[in-house]
């Protein structure tokens, strides 16, 4: 027995599906434009000393907050993707100040989150290169496209 590896070669296509199969090549066309959304979108929060998910629950407070905080089961069916454990991520956005949370007076039970004026002022430098990085990463649609894409892919989730 050696040690050496031999490598076969792969096929382009399987015996079973000589054919690309449509809706096959539209998942994989979903997953990596997926991951390059979610690679760059990380790289730019991170330059702000957070993570997406985080920048998502700080914008999500920042567009829906009517004043009062939000519950954490209402962060909770905002979000653009599932966050396992979202009471450690408003831990950690309120270690660093950018949020508040605060029991409602009614009801000691319940908990609401805000934005301090800290998160309230991250999220304000953030949007123009956000905007920007979203730009860069639909070159190439046109409007028109866009709107389309949206309401396809919207239709599937």
């Amino acid at each position: 027995m050696t040690d050496e590896c031999i490598e076969l070669p792969v096929p382009e296509r399987s015996a079973l599906h000589p054919e690309p199969l449509p809706r096959v090549e539209l998942f994989k066309a979903l997953v990596r434009a997926s991951d390059r959304q979610v690679s760059e979108t990380n790289t730019l929060c991170q330059e702000f000393g957070i993570t997406a998910s985080q920048y998502n629950v700080l914008r999500i407070l920042y567009v829906n907050d009517p004043g009062i905080g939000l519950s954490c089961s209402r962060i909770g069916e905002r979000l653009i993707s599932r966050v396992p454990d979202i009471t450690r991520l408003l831990d950690r956005l309120e270690n660093a100040e950018l949020v508040e949370r605060c029991r409602c007076e009614g009801d000691r039970r319940i908990v609401r989150t805000r934005l301090s004026a800290k998160g309230r002022e991250l999220v304000e430098r953030i949007d123009a290169p956000l905007l920007a990085l979203h730009d860069k990463l639909s070159e190439g649609l046109t409007e028109d496209e866009v709107t389309t894409l949206t309401a396809l892919l919207t239709r599937l989730a």
